[in-house]
């Protein structure tokens, strides 16, 4: 079996520093990563999105933060959703969305059951977060 690469987020610690959210914009804005993806838009995207969850009334409130990206999903339904091979999973478990195949797939963004994957009006494709994996 080969080795998958998984993302844990403590949710506990996460104080929306965003971070996360500015990484991701950092290593892809305007960067194209030929087979992985075009670049993102620098505007309209949160590949890591951060969702502020409150409990309580005042002024007792508690909030949460929860960072939202791509799950890279064992069953993926973006898969389902693509044609002509559009998306694949790696053998260590990174689901990528091909930027060439998936041109004018707008559907596979409504597939993602998390809103993990956003539509690039300017380059015509899907596009989601993809662990970085040109890095690994």
């Amino acid at each position: 079996m080969a080795k998958k690469w998984n993302m844990i987020v403590d949710i506990e610690r996460c104080d929306n520093c965003r971070n996360c959210f500015l990484a991701t914009k950092d290593e892809h804005i305007g960067n194209e990563f030929p087979g992985y993806s075009a670049p993102q838009p620098d505007r309209g995207h949160s590949w890591v999105d951060i969702k502020r969850h409150e409990r309580g009334a005042w002024p007792a409130v508690e909030a949460h933060f929860m960072p939202v990206m791509c799950n890279h999903c064992d069953d993926a339904p973006c898969m389902k959703a693509a044609k002509d091979g559009a998306i694949t999973k790696r053998s260590d478990g990174i689901v990528l969305i091909d930027p060439v195949k998936s041109k004018g797939q707008k559907e596979i963004v409504d597939a993602c059951p998390y809103g993990a994957i956003y539509w690039n009006e300017e380059e015509q494709v899907p596009q989601s977060w993809f662990f970085d994996a040109h890095l690994l």
